[in-house]
């Protein structure tokens, strides 16, 4: 299936969260990766020809052509040639439990508190023109988040809904700068979220304080939203900086 225009302008909007001294086609192969690692991109979407991918990530065809073929020895995406070909999704990112914990006992307290003050304000901003901007369609699409988060089990599915419907405030906030910067947050955070373990009650408060946004949001009350947006966000932030201090007052595994 070809992917949604949405998603692809999604992907589009994560130029900028690639770490640095990266070439040019590794910055875009960490851009696709990273959206599947979101769930922007799914197993079976299938991404634009290459000369309209190209076109859109302004690089040349060259250098798409290496960005596809590092995603393809990473068994990401798989290429097929001809009239009907391309490149389709085949599978989603996989990280080992070891992998995430050692990003996140690296990742200062410092650094986690930034990235919570910048969460924090992302997110009170994003809502609070949410409940003025917020189309029908916006509404309902956070709503469903809001079901499937509380209807789904697996918590590395639940962390990735969560970066999804905060990426989804700021869709409905109607501002691609925001978004932007949501996107490029949570494509910092999703690593670091997923080698922690949940806390007991933690996707039920969660969502609690979604449905507490989304309520905010269509009652069109900034004020609220935007209190009840950074309210969560903080408090995510918080837990994970308690289990980066758990992970460094433990020896490190094979260290």
């Amino acid at each position: 299936m070809a992917i949604s225009t949405r998603a692809l302008d999604l992907l589009l909007l994560l130029r900028g969260s690639e770490p640095e001294g990266l070439g040019r086609a590794e910055q875009v192969s960490y851009q696709i990766e990273t959206a599947i690692l979101m769930g922007i991109l799914t197993e079976g979407d299938r991404l634009p020809t290459e000369s309209v991918l190209a076109g859109e990530l302004g690089i040349s065809p060259i250098t798409l052509r290496q960005s596809l073929a590092a995603l393809r020895a990473k068994g990401l995406i798989e290429t097929s040639r001809g009239r009907s070909g391309g490149s389709v999704i085949r599978r989603q990112v996989e990280l080992s439990d070891s992998q995430l914990q050692h990003k996140l006992r690296k990742t200062s307290t410092e650094s986690l508190r930034d990235l919570g003050d910048l969460g924090a304000a992302i997110a009170a901003m994003s809502a609070r023109l949410a409940a003025r901007r917020a189309d029908p369609q916006n509404v309902e699409h956070l709503e469903a988040l809001v079901s499937h988060h509380s209807n789904t089990v697996e918590e590395r599915a639940r962390r990735r809904i969560d970066s999804r419907f905060h990426v989804a405030i700021s869709i409905a906030a109607q501002s691609s700068r925001l978004t932007s910067a949501a996107l490029q947050l949570e494509a910092e955070l999703m690593t670091l979220w997923w080698g922690v373990p949940a806390h007991s009650g933690s996707a039920d408060e969660l969502v609690k304080q979604h449905m507490a946004i989304v309520e905010a949001i269509k009652g069109r009350d900034g004020d609220v939203a935007a209190r009840a947006a950074e309210r969560h966000s903080r408090s995510e932030i918080e837990f994970l900086i308690e289990q980066h201090l758990r992970l460094t007052m433990r020896p490190e595994e094979g260290a």
